[in-house]
């Protein structure tokens, strides 16, 4: 692994600047199940240059309003934002996906998230909203394959022992229900790490909440996506 940086309109992230997020955020009081596992990742990579969230907490990105930063936009054009979200997550139903194997990587370390299909299929929606509230370009990052964060690295080090230490997990898979997303407002900041190293800390403040499939009825079925 190496040092996670993190970035906005293909440039590095300026210290301390704030952007616009949608994000998957698991209640971890409730999925105990996840809780544990996340627990025992976290006391495996202890020993590791990975930094934690913010109390251990979890998160998906799904999508970054990209085209400006959270300063420049108001709260009218949140409110747009948080209006196109509602509309469009209003048909989709709620669902299960799998989270786990935990998995060491580059910038740190992660669960994976299975099956794809619903998970494509949200971030489409989501994609769908933020382009009608404000345009093409708000979208100008490809974040690959959806996975939850379990932290980020802020230094070079072997992730093989880290990645054979995850394996051993038994269960390794647990489920995990998306019933809403989070627009948040979230900024990184460079912090000292000691020995002249610095990390990239993530913070967030909510905007708003969104949840899915409140538009769905008995004589009502989702709408599917425009191709």
């Amino acid at each position: 692994m190496r040092k996670f940086v993190p970035q906005f309109q293909g440039s590095a992230w300026r210290d301390g600047a704030r952007v616009l997020h949608v994000y998957l955020l698991p209640d971890l009081s409730v999925n105990h199940e996840l809780a544990r596992l996340a627990t025992a990742c976290h006391e495996a990579m202890r020993p590791y240059p990975i930094a934690l969230l913010d109390g251990g907490r979890l998160h998906v990105t799904v999508e970054m309003v990209a085209d400006t930063t959270a300063d420049h936009i108001t709260a009218d054009e949140r409110g747009a934002l948080v209006a196109a979200l509602n509309k469009h997550l209003g048909y989709t139903s709620p669902f299960q996906v799998t989270a786990g194997s935990p998995i060491a990587n580059k910038a740190g370390a992660l669960l994976d998230l299975s099956p794809d299909a619903p998970l494509v299929d949200l971030k489409g929606h989501v994609q769908d909203a933020l382009v009608e509230a404000r345009g093409p370009e708000v979208l100008q990052h490809d974040g690959g394959r959806l996975h939850m964060t379990l932290g980020n690295s802020h230094d070079t080090a072997d992730s093989d022992p880290l990645q054979s230490a995850l394996r051993k997990f038994d269960p390794g898979h647990v489920p995990f229900d998306v019933r809403q997303v989070h627009l948040l407002e979230v900024a990184f900041h460079e912090r000292p790490r000691g020995n002249g190293k610095t990390a990239w800390e993530i913070s967030w403040d909510p905007v708003a909440v969104i949840p899915l499939g409140l538009r769905l009825t008995s004589t009502q079925h989702p709408r599917a996506r425009r191709p």
